[in-house]
């Protein structure tokens, strides 16, 4: 199984200013992610930045910024053995 914690963590931490955004579906569903993402939020992992209208009409992107904590646990979680089917699911 894919960890979506360490991938939206470490994508985070990758990224400019440490922040991570995805975009709204057109039907305005918003795509897994968003749910992670909260989940995310609420044990203080990332921390909600807002939503913001993107460069096309209709498109909104919702952004979260990682926090300290956050980055202690990616630090955790990369330091887990990798199995598998991590090896397996990246590929």
């Amino acid at each position: 199984m894919v960890n979506h914690e360490r991938r939206l963590l470490t994508k985070a931490a990758e990224a400019v200013a440490g922040r991570i955004s995805i975009k709204r579906e057109r039907d305005r569903s918003w795509p897994s992610d968003h749910s992670r993402l909260c989940a995310l939020q609420s044990g203080g992992d990332v921390r909600w930045i807002g939503e913001q209208a993107g460069p096309h009409i209709g498109g909104v992107f919702a952004t979260w910024q990682v926090t300290e904590q956050g980055l202690a646990r990616l630090e955790r979680l990369t330091t887990q053995p990798i199995t598998p089917f991590d090896l397996w699911a990246a590929t």
